[in-house]
């Protein structure tokens, strides 16, 4: 009986901790900001948006995958946060997602895609943290074959120097 009772109080302060973390928003990012996310978000700890360093999206459902892509030569790994995991972090609610670069480069990726595709925000590159010379610090990649990747279907979608995304 007391160990049941001790579980269920448990159980009620882990919903209470959710809650209220829900309630709150998002943690703060102890380190640099590398990514910004706004509009339809239900989950914030900024004036209005998400931001995350990379500590925070290392938290998220990070995945490792090798690809292939028509911008590099042969399989290439990719690790990163799948794009699903951000969203749902941020309590996403729209079906556009307006990405843009450290350049103001923008593109618009269908959040249907996170799922369907299995879309990460790729921070590492075959191994070692990706740089704004090398296309990162973020890299919205989708997975494919070779053969895939040589129809070039989701190349539009593919923005590098990912730093804001607005869902719309």
């Amino acid at each position: 009986m007391i160990r049941r009772m001790c579980m269920g109080w448990a159980a009620g302060f882990l919903f209470l901790v959710g809650a209220a973390w829900a309630a709150s928003g998002l943690p703060h990012p102890s380190g640099q900001v590398v990514l910004r996310v706004s509009g339809a978000v239900q989950h914030v700890n900024a004036d209005g948006m998400a931001q995350f360093d990379r500590a925070m999206l290392e938290g998220l459902d990070w995945v490792e995958v090798t690809t292939f892509t028509s911008f590099t030569d042969g399989a290439q790994s990719f690790a990163g946060p799948t794009l699903a995991s951000v969203l749902r972090a941020v309590g996403a609610t729209g079906a556009t997602i307006r990405a843009s670069a450290i350049n103001d480069y923008t593109v618009e990726i269908p959040v249907a895609h996170a799922e369907t595709h299995g879309v990460i925000l790729a921070m590492d590159h075959n191994g070692a943290a990706m740089r704004v010379r090398d296309k990162g610090p973020i890299w919205v990649v989708y997975p494919l074959s070779e053969s895939e990747a040589e129809k070039k279907p989701f190349d539009g979608e593919m923005i590098w120097q990912l730093v804001e995304m607005r869902i719309e």
